[in-house]
């Protein structure tokens, strides 16, 4: 049995024309799971993926991937109520659902007065713990070093990781270990004038080698903080990794087998 990761978004901090922030579709023989919903990530969404969502997932609070969460309420409870699906992410996902839905719910509509809460059931998810969306695909989780709590994903079924945002610490080396693909954050293409730990994110030599001594197959790089650094990002990535390398953009999608 086969998934597919697609790609719909992938810029970090902002949207540009054509390209969305963090968002990745995992398609299901059980349907569609998104995993976070950056912003203008709902409005690149076939019909058919919205049609087939059967969960989705939030890393983060971060604006990069999570501020489309409030459109995929509003598209899911109006201008007709569709069904309720679960919503995953840590524990800090409630407090965000909560002041979403104070600051955008619409009092005058029935459906929208609290949409975020009306369109999906909140599943927290202590990092550290797996789980299990439509009994079906089951995600264990770490915590990530990041400034706010965030979670990285494995998947059980399809053996991939998404890193979601993160510094690199030894202990994510051990989750890693024996993935088939990566989709993994170099969010700058070296570590110049950045502090990793305290903002919590990788450079492109050090995705290469999380890669590498992960034992992946397949790379996928994302979440690069200026487009324009995508030919150096990527030599560096080729310097340290000898696999199959893949520069995320919008479209992209990857075959996964179970």
């Amino acid at each position: 049995m086969s998934a597919q990761l697609k790609i719909i978004g992938c810029r970090a901090g902002s949207p540009m024309k054509g390209n969305p922030a963090s968002g990745y579709l995992l398609k299901t023989p059980k349907g569609t799971i998104l995993i976070d919903c950056g912003s203008g990530v709902v409005a690149n969404l076939d019909d058919e993926d919205f049609d087939n969502l059967i969960g989705v997932v939030i890393t983060h609070i971060h604006a990069d991937h999570c501020l489309d969460l409030m459109a995929l309420a509003y598209r899911k409870v109006f201008p007709s109520l569709s069904k309720r699906i679960p919503l995953y992410g840590p524990p800090s996902v409630a407090g965000m659902i909560a002041s979403y839905d104070a600051l955008f719910g619409i009092r005058t509509l029935p459906t929208m007065g609290t949409p975020i809460a009306t369109a999906f059931e909140f599943k927290p998810v202590v990092p550290g713990t797996r789980f299990t969306v439509a009994d079906a695909w089951a995600f264990d989780t770490i915590a990530m070093i990041h400034p706010v709590e965030t979670i990285a994903l494995r998947s059980v079924e399809f053996n991939f990781v998404y890193t979601a945002d993160g510094a690199f610490v030894d202990a994510f080396l051990d989750f890693c270990q024996g993935c088939r693909t990566l989709l993994s954050e170099a969010t700058y293409p070296d570590q110049d004038g950045h502090d990793l730990l305290e903002h919590g994110h990788m450079t492109a030599p050090i995705c290469a080698r999380l890669a590498t001594n992960s034992g992946a197959a397949n790379l996928i790089v994302t979440h690069l903080s200026d487009p324009a650094d995508s030919r150096i990002t990527m030599e560096k990535i080729h310097q340290e990794f000898a696999g199959a390398v893949h520069l995320a953009y919008p479209g992209l999608a990857i075959e996964l087998e179970q």
